[in-house]
């Protein structure tokens, strides 16, 4: 059946793919294991042809074809998400080159729909594939338009099943996943609801990310395209039995490559693109957590880190030397040095030059961060401390070559160099390029002053690349950044990142005037009674320390509470004026309550490894509150950390960089918070005026479109007004009405639903920020008359919408004709209903109708033959009568009905798989023979129709299987051989039941034979969850692949059963309990009571 996203959405960008230089395939002639590997998806003819295309110098047999995929699937089976597979991909395998990056025209472009990644008798079918040089290495979700739930859904299907052990090598295999539902982006969604997304795969959550094609870059992108072919089109579309489609008005606007499902296939699959992510665009970060735990993370670039690379590209053969990467905090600078030296390195390469990068910071914390995150993407790391060994390493450039492939990044910090200069030219002659990387380059990089002078005259012709997250603003006596290194390579600001969901906006929190009134008094009591001279003795005074301290805490508490149990253990920040104020504070805290952990961090408190440990803590919940000065106000990135106390004023880049420690994401969080004691007002309109004239220089008058670091009040207020507009339309004070009210919306007003599930989330948002931000104005127009509700009442109609939600879907999909026995135990097994009046005898009737659905759900899925005709038209009547029942107005009568039909049934259901296994254990309990059975028997022309006669020839068949099993395991991959040994002891049995054409009729079998049994033989054993580590031997390998002799007999006895592996189930991780956590604003409102902690 051909549905909306289809027509409108795949056909189309199976055309669009065609004029981008793919070559579109039909999958309806191939094969599994004779077109394609079956546990890979590698098309063997593409993958033969293009092995030998790219490699003319090499020998290319068909031998070290075979021994070329044998290493992939190998490879494609190590736990550690495709790494090896990448580097098989990148360097090639025995000498031998896979991919062509430097000639995309040598390479085989080819696309195809619905593949299936089959294991066993689960699978899918991603809805576009595409293979280059035979290898699937990137596939496309689609789903219509106003689909809201349709990409979230994908990406958490996606999840389930690349988490599991035996899609493994098609996780591993797979470099690039793109889900669209043909829409423009929705910047105020903070999920990926409504877009084009891209992610690369993984074994956990799928990161999803926005591209966004610079506008100057479309025309061009446009250009290049291949005029649309008549014939293509129609050949797709024919294809795919919907040649009706064509020249269609809806035909003609889905093929438009201006449609956002299009542009993300122009943006990421044109052929130089795709080739230059898969080489240069993909690393991998391993590291130990602090449990001891080692992880694997594969990244693949964001969009800005796409493009800055190619603007770094551009501005180097311009002939510039330097430049400036003004990329906001949390966009991944980092990772961009490291992507960004792993592609220059290449570039010189090709130019016999040797790259030399060097990544300059100037805090001892930003040595141990870059260090770490390099090391961690497997970069050879070199610290450099001293001015003597950075020195030192000028002049001998053979100390930065590196053990393997990786980069190698000298790392260096410059806080304690000397300004003496450092002109020191190479010990002998070689050809060296040096790269300077200046992290956080708003700081102590002035002309003529200290380290930059030094660093210019040591080499005149390195290419220096400023990198900075804050506004480039002139300060006293100095020049900004753009000045000293030079124009913008490229920028990416804020507001770009808070729309992409990399970072958050802040909200900038007032004191509470009580509170204010109250401290004033005591700073004018100090002050005038205790004779105190200096500010600085009143803030560090215990009158002034323990009252704020109080209000820290109470407010950090009631923060937790207000923005929901999942956010309840955010962590804090306070920045104190001085180090005796913080010490003061941090003692304070100590007395205050023990249920708030808290940690004190100066330059002169602890050692080096004492402040990691704090910093390690923190990160993991187990420190409630940091007190600083000035340390960890840059580079120190801890997501949970929302809420920033600032106790003393900061300026200029200094003040961004401390209040964008809060901006990254967390849980469902929208806001970081910045409590203001200190009174940044002036200061920050003071450094937004000197951002915006920035980015004024830089966009003119575009600079309106570009947001502030904090929310405008002014949005929140037109948020709330919007919310309440959609919500009068509804009884919000009463669940039963209002029930009612959305009950009666339908599939053809759904995305009314939508919208009212969408305000509802905003509404918590909004209350939770009022409540959590202090904000006294917005309390009010939450309480006016126009009707305010609680926490729980939300909860509840938020909950009902849910589940209308759910039931139109399922009502949806109960319609369709074509769903699979999987997608029907899915359906039953979330299925819910209600009665009207909820009393004893409708509880009890909906307890046993549950219990009747979870038999039937567990009948219809245990059935091992879901293709049989009769099973099929069972599992259509269950589908027709849920499709017909009403489950939201079921009197206790119909559902005894229901019950009545559904148990009979699924007793035919049981009854079909009681025969099936009284046939299957004719076989030994193999399932597989068991199906050959009833598809010999009930073939158009049979054989013969006695069970008996049918049996006597596949038993002949299973036992000539089992010896070539026995003898050699690799019988089954010389399909030639394998059917001509089968066969001759075949014939003269198949004569004898029925003589009219036996060789024929002996071909026919052997067919279903070698066709089903290879299919069984890859799941008995290429799946197991033992894989071989980088460092396995010869007899690993042989153990791994089934060729040792415990091996063959186990895959003997494995094909038999015809079941999967029990693979064992690793024990869920034991909950993670929360910190102490006081929840100080319940204990006053319950009337006091011994403080709650949480677990």
């Amino acid at each position: 059946m051909v549905g909306p996203e289809d027509s409108y959405v795949k056909f189309p960008a199976l055309a669009h793919s065609t004029r981008l230089g793919w070559r579109y395939m039909s999958i309806h002639d191939k094969t599994s294991d004779v077109d394609y590997d079956s546990t890979t998806n590698i098309f063997f003819n593409q993958f033969s042809e293009s092995l030998k295309r790219l490699n003319p110098d090499e020998m290319v047999d068909e031998t070290a074809i075979q021994s070329v995929l044998d290493r992939l699937r190998n490879d494609l089976t190590a736990k550690d998400v495709g790494r090896l597979f990448y580097r098989d991909l990148v360097d090639g395998v025995f000498g031998l080159s896979l991919i062509d990056f430097n000639h995309p025209e040598n390479n085989d472009f080819t696309v195809a729909t619905e593949l299936p990644y089959v294991y066993e008798e689960d699978s899918f079918r991603p809805d576009i594939i595409f293979l280059l040089n035979g290898i699937p290495l990137a596939f496309m979700e689609v789903k219509r338009e106003n689909n809201r739930d349709g990409i979230l859904a994908e990406r958490d299907r996606m999840y389930r099943r690349f988490s599991q052990p035996h899609y493994r090598k098609f996780a591993n295999i797979t470099q690039l996943m793109i889900f669209s539902n043909n829409q423009p982006y929705d910047d105020e969604d903070h999920e990926p609801i409504q877009g084009s997304f891209y992610a690369c795969s993984a074994y956990g959550s799928v990161k999803m990310n926005h591209f966004r094609e610079p506008q100057q870059n479309r025309a061009r992108l446009l250009g290049s395209l291949a005029p649309r072919s008549e014939e293509i089109e129609k050949s797709i579309l024919k294809d795919n039995n919907a040649i009706s489609l064509y020249g269609s008005p809806e035909w003609e606007m889905s093929v438009d490559p201006r449609t956002p499902a299009n542009e993300i296939i122009t943006s990421m699959l044109s052929p130089e693109r795709f080739l230059f992510l898969l080489k240069y665009g993909i690393c991998y970060r391993e590291y130990v957590d602090d449990n001891g735990v080692n992880h694997i993370d594969k990244h693949i670039m964001r969009y800005p880190q796409l493009f800055a690379t190619f603007a770094v590209r551009d501005k180097l053969d311009s002939g510039a030397k330097q430049g400036v990467i003004w990329h906001t905090q949390g966009s991944g600078k980092t990772e961009l040095a490291f992507l960004l030296s792993r592609y220059l390195r290449d570039c010189y390469q090709r130019r016999n030059t040797q790259l030399q990068t060097f990544f300059i910071v100037d805090r001892l914390e930003l040595l141990n961060q870059a260090s770490d995150e390099f090391t961690y993407r497997g970069a050879n790391v070199v610290r450099i401390e001293s001015r003597e060994k950075f020195a030192e390493l000028l002049q001998r450039p053979s100390q930065m070559s590196g053990q393997n492939d990786a980069p190698v990044i000298a790392v260096v910090n410059i806080q304690k160099f000397s300004a003496d200069a450092l002109s020191i030219p190479p010990s002998y002659n070689i050809n060296i390029q040096r790269l300077f990387f200046m992290d956080e380059a708003h700081r102590e990089y002035k002309p003529g002053h200290s380290f930059l002078s030094s660093l210019i005259s040591a080499d005149r012709q390195a290419v220096r690349i400023a990198l900075t997250g804050t506004p480039l603003i002139r300060q006293k006596g100095g020049a900004n950044t753009r000045e000293v290194f030079g124009s913008y390579i490229h920028t990416y600001f804020y507001n770009q990142s808070v729309a992409d969901g990399y970072t958050l906006r802040l909200l900038h929190e007032e004191v509470r005037q009580q509170f204010r009134v109250r401290m004033q008094k005591i700073v004018s009591d100090l002050r005038e009674i205790d004779q105190l001279i200096t500010m600085d003795q009143v803030y560090e005074h215990p009158h002034y320390i323990d009252p704020l301290v109080e209000y820290i805490v109470d407010d950090l508490c009631h923060s937790r509470v207000e923005l929901g149990r999942e956010n309840d253990n955010i962590g804090a920040m306070i920045v104190a004026t001085s180090s005796k104020q913080a010490r003061a504070i941090s003692e304070a805290l100590q007395r205050y309550d023990s249920d708030i952990s808290s940690a004190l961090v100066l330059y002169d408190e602890g050692t080096r490894k004492d402040r990691r440990e704090i910093q390690r803590r923190f990160k993991q919940g187990e420190i409630d509150i940091l007190v600083v000065y000035d340390m960890l106000l840059t580079g120190f990135d801890a997501p949970r950390l929302k809420k920033l106390y600032l106790c003393r004023k900061i300026r200029a880049h200094n003040l961004l960089q401390a209040l964008t420690r809060v901006n990254r994401p967390y849980h469902d969080m929208k806001h970081g918070y910045v409590v203001d004691f200190a009174d940044i007002s002036a200061e920050f309109d003071k450094t937004n005026r000197a951002y915006y004239e920035e980015l004024s220089n830089e966009y003119g008058d575009e600079v309106d479109k570009l947001q502030s670091l904090f929310e405008d009040p002014a949005t929140i207020h037109r948020q709330l007004d919007q919310i309440k507009k959609v919500l009068w339309n509804y009884t919000t004070d009463n669940i039963v009405a209002f029930t009612q009210e959305i009950g009666a919306i339908d599939n053809a007003h759904k995305d009314e639903l939508y919208e009212l599930r969408k305000v509802l989330r905003q509404y918590k948002e909004l209350r939770n920020l009022a409540a959590a931000a202090g904000y006294e104005e917005l309390k009010e127009k939450f309480s006016d008359a126009e009707g305010w509700f609680d926490v729980d009442r939300y909860q509840k109609l938020l909950n009902e919408v849910e589940l209308r939600i759910q039931r139109l879907n399922m009502q949806e999909a109960l319609k369709n004709k074509e769903m699979s026995t999987g997608a029907m135990n899915v359906l039953l097994e979330q299925m819910e209903f209600e009665f009207a009046h909820g009393d004893k005898e409708e509880l009890t009737v909906s307890d046993k109708l549950r219990e009747k659905i979870r038999k039937a759900r567990k009948t219809f899925g245990g059935n091992n033959d879901p293709k049989d005709p009769e099973f099929v038209n069972l599992l259509e009547n269950l589908r027709e009568k849920l499709a017909k029942t009403n489950f939201e107005e079921m009197t206790t009568e119909q559902a005894a009905n229901l019950m009545d039909e559904v148990d009979q049934l699924r007793k035919e259901a049981e009854e079909i798989n009681r025969r099936n296994d009284l046939l299957a254990r004719k076989y030994g309990g193999d399932a597989k023979f068991m199906r050959i059975h009833k598809e010999m028997k009930n073939a158009d022309t049979p054989l013969t129709t006695d069970d008996r006669a049918i049996q006597r020839i596949l038993a002949l068949g299973k036992r000539t299987i089992d010896t070539l099993l026995g003898q050699n395991a690799a019988s089954f991959d010389q399909e030639a051989s394998f059917k001509r040994k089968v066969g001759g002891k075949l014939i003269t049995t198949v004569k004898g039941i029925n003589p009219v054409d036996p060789v024929k009729q002996t071909e026919r079998m052997v067919d279903w034979m070698y066709a089903i049994p290879t299919k069984g033989r890859t799941t008995s054993y290429e799946h197991r969850d033992t894989q071989p580590d980088a460092g396995h031997d010869r007899r690993t390998e042989d153990r791994v692949r089934g060729r040792g002799p415990r091996q063959r007999q186990q895959r003997i006895q494995d094909h038999h059963r015809g079941v999967p592996l029990q693979v064992p189930q690793r024990p869920l991780p034991p909950r993670a309990w929360h910190p102490r956590i006081i929840l100080r604003l319940r204990r006053r409102q319950s009337g006091g009571g011994q403080i709650c902690r949480h677990g």
